[in-house]
């Protein structure tokens, strides 16, 4: 059965990864880095989810946190708010007027991104399910 964090990151990965992609290449326009990131954060939220479990918390919680606040910036920067400065000495090219490491400010793509976050930060948040189990205690043997 399908949970519902592995749902949300085959949704992910394959709506605004596999088929972004896709698209993309047949318009021969290239893998842009906002499909990339798309694509490999899908992929690595199938991959924690499946196979590295005990990752699986902090990834969500990670890559929440990270779309969250860039779609949040987006959301702010498209009614005018320019919170968005120069180029930070650290990280050249990592900021500029329309996008934040990649992934873009504008309203379509900031309302996606903080939807896909705060699904990751809802899933990395929430409290792990109690596994039942009914114990049975046998009679000792009456001596």
């Amino acid at each position: 059965m399908l949970s519902q964090r592995n749902t949300h990151y085959w949704l992910w990965f394959l709506l605004f990864g596999v088929i972004s992609a896709l698209v993309s290449v047949s318009k021969e326009e290239g893998i842009t880095t906002e499909t990339l990131w798309l694509l490999t954060a899908g992929l690595l939220g199938l991959v924690t989810g499946a196979f590295i479990p005990s990752l699986a918390r902090p990834y969500d919680l990670v890559i929440g946190l990270l779309f969250t606040a860039v779609g949040l910036l987006g959301i702010l920067h498209n009614f005018g708010l320019n919170l968005v400065g120069q180029p930070s000495a650290l990280a050249p090219n990592a900021i500029d007027g329309s996008a934040i490491l990649g992934l873009s400010l504008s309203l379509p793509y900031a309302l996606i991104h903080t939807v896909l976050g705060l699904t990751s930060l809802s899933h990395g948040l929430r409290a792990k399910s109690a596994v039942s189990h009914v114990s049975v205690a046998t009679p000792t043997a009456a001596g």
